[in-house]
Formats: C-alpha cells, sequence, structure tokens
C-alpha cells in the first residue's frame, strides 16, 4: 500500500511539471526583436577604446575570444550559438574607471532598422572605484533582416 502512495506522489509530481511553460516561450525562440538577452559580461576585455560589433558568424565570434583571451589561463569559453537563428552584439566599453560597467539595450525598433546602445549600470557603494577596467558584454537576438546601428549616449 505504501509503496502505491508513494508511485502516485511521484508520478503526480513528474506530470506537475509539464504545465508551467507559458505557451509564447515553448517553441524557445524570441519573437520580438526587441529582446537582447546577456550571455556573458566581464570586467577584462583589454580592448582600450569604445567598440561595438555584430557577430553574425562563428569565425568572428572565435577572433574575439582570442583577442580576450590572450592574458587569461583558463581563458574564458566561447559561448555555443546557432548563428542560422540568432546574432550576438558585443560592446567593449573601453579603458573605465571601476567595475560598474554598461549594458546594452534597444533604443528605437524601426521598420528598417534597430537601435542599440549603451546604459551605465549603477555600482554599489561597496564596488572600488580605483580600479581600471575595460568591461565587455555579449548579447544575443533573434536573426533579423534589418540593419542594426549603434548609438552612444553622451
Amino acid at each position: 500500500m505504501r509503496f502505491l502512495l508513494l508511485f502516485l506522489c511521484l508520478l503526480g509530481i513528474s506530470c506537475s511539471g509539464q504545465k508551467g511553460v507559458p505557451k509564447d516561450k515553448a517553441d524557445g525562440s524570441m519573437q520580438n526583436s526587441k529582446e537582447l538577452q546577456l550571455v556573458l559580461v566581464d570586467n577584462y576585455s583589454g580592448v582600450e577604446d569604445s567598440e561595438f560589433q555584430i557577430v553574425r558568424d562563428p569565425k568572428t565570434l572565435r577572433n574575439f575570444f582570442i583577442q580576450i583571451n590572450k592574458t587569461r589561463k583558463p581563458g574564458l569559453p566561447i559561448p555555443e550559438v546557432d548563428f542560422s537563428k540568432e546574432l550576438l552584439l558585443i560592446y567593449c566599453a573601453g579603458t573605465t574607471l571601476g567595475v560598474g560597467g554598461t549594458e546594452l539595450f534597444v533604443i528605437e525598433d524601426y521598420k528598417d532598422n534597430i537601435v542599440v546602445g549603451p546604459k551605465e549600470r549603477i555600482p554599489s557603494g561597496k564596488e572600488i572605484t580605483n580600479i581600471t577596467t575595460t568591461p565587455f558584454s555579449i548579447y544575443k537576438m533573434p536573426l533579423t533582416p534589418k540593419e542594426i546601428s549603434f548609438h552612444k549616449s553622451d
């Protein structure tokens, strides 16, 4: 009798796990081009000037990681990306003081192009502010035929 009760409880728990997936997320794709999904962020890229890249192929991504992993042992792993469905946006903020960093967001989504730009993250009071860093962030978004442009706020 106990085994039957235990079996029914386990069956009920395992079946309820399938109900939690929202219908719009069930296919695993991002429908809205405004969605930028953070893939990786780090404080040391080695890129001294502000730089924005759109990565549409694995070779370009590999070259970027060769550059940022020059002084790392072990290096950061290259994220896996399905370039037939997604593209990557890489933003290197250049040399900055502190570890607050920046994040990318969509400023405007027009009919023929998407404008993205950085937004500074506000560091907490506990962070050390006399450290020079070269932060970068990598975001992925659905593949789009729209032109993607970068606008750095003044």
